[in-house]
């Protein structure tokens, strides 16, 4: 039976079938390289639904738990107990990335691809002066739109041509703040990170009797400490400064290349392993938020990535990714809403907001604008929110889509 390329895949795509296996030695990937994270390089900082629907703003203003790994020290201004789960769908198109338009397929339009996750448990706890958090949540994503094309002559399968990706990176995350001064607050937050990657590339040349494949399964480890401080410049306005430090994410990576020529009796296997390493950057970040009157607030973020400091070790070779620093503005509010509901009192927050998002590559040079915006819903200790981040970026003369949708719960006690 006739296998179709995934619907979001098949828009536009011309495939151009290259004589010979090797994906060329040098290409610009533009956006995607191996390592990229899906949608955006600049993952920092992790943001619940809340922030997510307020364009992410969360260096001054934070509502549960989620808000450390943004800004530790805001975690003195939360109630005693603040608990929230969530999880989200994302959604990206990419021009460029394994050997789609830089080896043995080529497209006329980007392709998409999505992914449903889990994405954060965080759990905080403030009395008097001190407060502390756990939480645990996915930092990046490493998937790539799933590629599939072949050829069929009277219902038999002539050829085969596959590429996947997939992989996250998860940040176990602790944290501790205290006020200072009824005005003053800092802290400071240890993050553990432990993920894997993985990439299978398919050449099944079915005519001929040969099949070749090539898989690369990485895991990651990595350590990082992030830490802030706010000041209460009048009671209706804070600002804050936040960081998080350089950081190694090591890589264990092992490969294996294997070609089978069953009508020849031949199944040669080639495997391999080699140490490697990403090198993240120096994230300096400062917000200021303004408290309008009792259901309008607005904040503005702006966080600057050392992103020229990057560098990569990637299958036991330094790779050039001459990266340049970025500054990356976020800018949002909210208004809410009050109400009853079952005869209780209950509120409902409204969100909006953009985001200026530049990425680090050089060749293309590429920003996303993003609008955002959100609801939530308040209901004595409960809390639901919902929110949602699109855009586009110019990569390589293409257009670059991005959505991610975040949905999460919570009890504040």
């Amino acid at each position: 039976m006739k296998r179709p390329f995934p619907g979001k895949c098949l828009i536009g795509l011309a495939l151009i079938f290259v004589a010979g296996l090797p994906v060329r030695a040098q290409f610009d990937p533009g956006q995607y390289t191996d390592e990229a994270p899906f949608r955006t390089w600049n993952s920092f900082p992790y943001v619940g639904a809340a922030a997510l629907g307020r364009g992410q703003t969360a260096f001054a203003w934070g509502t549960d738990a989620t808000v450390s790994p943004a800004n530790p020290a805001l975690l003195v201004t939360l109630p005693k107990w603040t608990f929230t789960l969530g999880g989200s769908f994302q959604y990206a198109t990419a021009m460029k990335f394994g050997p789609v338009n830089s080896g043995v397929l080529t497209t006329d339009l980007p392709v998409g691809g999505n992914l449903f996750s889990g994405d954060h448990a965080a759990l905080s706890f403030h009395s008097g002066r001190f407060a502390v958090a756990a939480a645990v949540f996915n930092s990046e994503y490493y998937d790539r739109p799933a590629t599939e094309a072949y050829e069929d002559y009277a219902q038999i399968r002539l050829y085969t041509i596959r590429f996947e990706q997939a992989g996250f990176l998860r940040t176990f995350h602790l944290a501790a703040s205290l006020r200072l001064s009824s005005r003053l607050g800092i802290g400071l937050g240890l993050n553990v990170d432990s993920g894997r990657l993985k990439t299978e590339f398919l050449e099944d040349e079915n005519a001929w009797g040969y099949k070749f494949t090539s898989t690369k399964s990485v895991t990651l480890r990595g350590f990082s400490v992030n830490g802030g401080a706010y000041l209460e410049i009048f009671p209706s306005i804070r600002a804050a400064l936040t960081f998080r430090t350089p950081s190694a994410l090591e890589a264990k990576t092992a490969t294996v290349d294997r070609y089978e020529a069953p009508l020849l009796g031949t199944d040669i296997s080639i495997r391999g392993e080699s140490a490697d390493s990403f090198e993240r950057p120096l994230v300096v970040g400062a917000g200021l938020t303004v408290k309008h009157n009792e259901r309008l607030r607005t904040a503005v973020d702006i966080s600057w990535l050392r992103w020229s400091s990057y560098q990569a070790v990637w299958l036991g070779e330094s790779q050039t990714r001459a990266f340049r620093d970025v500054v990356r503005v976020s800018a949002g509010g909210e208004y809410e809403a009050e109400f009853r509901l079952f005869g209780r009192k209950a509120a409902s927050p409204f969100r909006f907001g953009f985001v200026y998002d530049p990425q680090p590559t050089t060749n293309p040079r590429s920003a996303y604008l993003s609008v955002a915006f959100g609801i939530g819903l308040e209901i004595g200790p409960f809390r639901l929110d919902l929110g949602a981040l699109t855009g586009s970026a110019a990569d390589s003369g293409n257009r670059l889509t991005a959505l991610r949708v975040s949905l999460s719960c919570g009890y504040v006690f």
